[in-house]
């Protein structure tokens, strides 16, 4: 049914959470989607969803979740919690609203497992899979603590900030791969229509230049096989995402990545930024100091910081002071250590470690311009410098018609 009078308007579907701190799931007839969520608000509503019902997605979709959506199933568990409502409840309430139907199977087994008597997360780490490894732990924590809906608040940041790195990669990758994909398109083009062309005029190819006669050699073989040709970058595309798909290439790609100039400086940056977001959160939010170093270690990839980290957590057991452990084992700067030594002294360390991650977010967002201001004329070099041999190529060709005519 609707929840409002069958008039004239657009049709919304809502979950919210009533003054009882109970789920609600229902439609709502409004002219647009502001109108439709004051109208809620208005009858003592916390909205947590709001959809035009003719725009939904697809219920039926065969995938998982995709980042965003674990960081907003994970923000709605911690808002209905903190709403009241029970977990098993708000469960069933997010699983209920999720599109994607493995991601859904997944939430419904660990309802199940809830029901059983197993712990939240143990359930979430068996039956939900794809989440970063700290969230299950955070979970655990949480529900040790009796502070659930705060760790899953912690998670929901986390994962969205992680999310939103990402996109800020790829778009500055996006460009770039364009250009690469065009001068790609560009040079075959030319194998295909140009240098064939000028091949029919040349009768003795062997006079010509070496350079010349490699290039004409290729352009031959590209005009005969385009369909070999094709077909072999198809299979070169599809075995870099599946090699991609795979986490020790995946490993080894990040540690090769590392150790590049930009791009190396730009993931530093980025491990730092995320170890110190998460420690930061989680100590804000009553996680101890040595669970919270266990956490943020855990959230990054194989590298060198992260092995320093283990080292620094072994320190911390044997009371060594945070900032002395840290200058031991990992590449800190002295003004990153002072503020760590600050907080400590103040008793503000989890203030200190957002301050730390908001001072290598910024440091993220320059190396990523330098990156992206690489990685655009770098594209158009390579791609100048082939068509540049090319056309080379062509004219010494003619040159050496030119002289064989005198």
């Amino acid at each position: 049914m609707t929840s409002l009078d069958e008039g004239q308007g657009r049709l919304f579907r809502y979950r919210a959470v009533n003054r009882e701190g109970r789920a609600v799931r229902d439609v709502v007839r409004a002219r647009d989607e502001p109108t439709a969520l004051r109208e809620l608000m208005a009858g003592g509503l916390v909205v947590t969803d709001l959809a035009e019902e003719a725009a939904a997605r697809p219920r039926d979709a065969d995938r998982e979740l995709r980042p965003t959506e674990r960081a907003l199933v994970m923000r709605q568990l911690a808002m209905m919690l903190e709403a009241g409502v029970s977990l098993l409840e708000a469960l069933e309430t997010v699983a209920s609203g999720v599109a994607a139907r493995k991601g859904r199977e997944q939430l419904l087994a660990v309802i199940a497992a809830l029901r059983r008597g197993e712990a939240f997360g143990a359930a979430l780490r068996a039956h939900a899979p794809g989440f970063p490894y700290y969230v299950y732990a955070m979970a655990e924590v949480g529900e040790a603590a009796g502070r659930v809906s705060e760790v899953l608040r912690v998670a929901a940041d986390q994962l969205a900030y992680e999310d939103r790195l990402r996109r800020d990669v790829v778009n500055a990758l996006t460009y770039p791969a364009l250009l690469a994909c065009a001068g790609v398109a560009a040079v075959t083009f030319i194998f295909v229509e140009i240098v064939p062309r000028f091949s029919a005029l040349i009768d003795n190819p062997a006079r010509m230049p070496l350079m010349s006669q490699i290039v004409f050699a290729l352009g031959a073989f590209v005009d005969s096989h385009i369909l070999l040709v094709g077909a072999v970058l198809a299979v070169l595309v599809i075995g870099a995402f599946a090699a991609a798909s795979q986490a020790a290439v995946r490993t080894r790609a990040y540690a090769a990545a590392r150790a590049l100039p930009v791009a190396g400086d730009l993931l530093k940056a980025r491990e730092i930024a995320s170890w110190a977001r998460l420690t930061s959160l989680a100590l804000a939010n009553g996680v101890g100091l040595l669970e919270a170093s266990a956490l943020s270690r855990e959230g990054l990839p194989p590298s060198r910081f992260r092995d320093g980290l283990a080292a620094h957590e072994a320190d911390l057991r044997a009371g060594v002071a945070v900032h002395v452990s840290l200058g031991r084992h990992t590449r800190l700067t002295a003004m990153d250590l002072s503020l760590i030594r600050a907080g400590q002294k103040s008793g503000a360390l989890a203030a200190m470690f957002g301050f730390l991650a908001d001072s290598y977010d910024e440091r993220l967002k320059d190396n990523m311009k330098r990156f992206t201001a690489l990685a655009e004329p770098l594209a158009i070099g390579a791609i100048s410098v082939v068509v540049g041999v090319i056309a080379l190529s062509l004219v010494m060709a003619l040159a050496s018609i030119y002289n064989e005519v005198q």
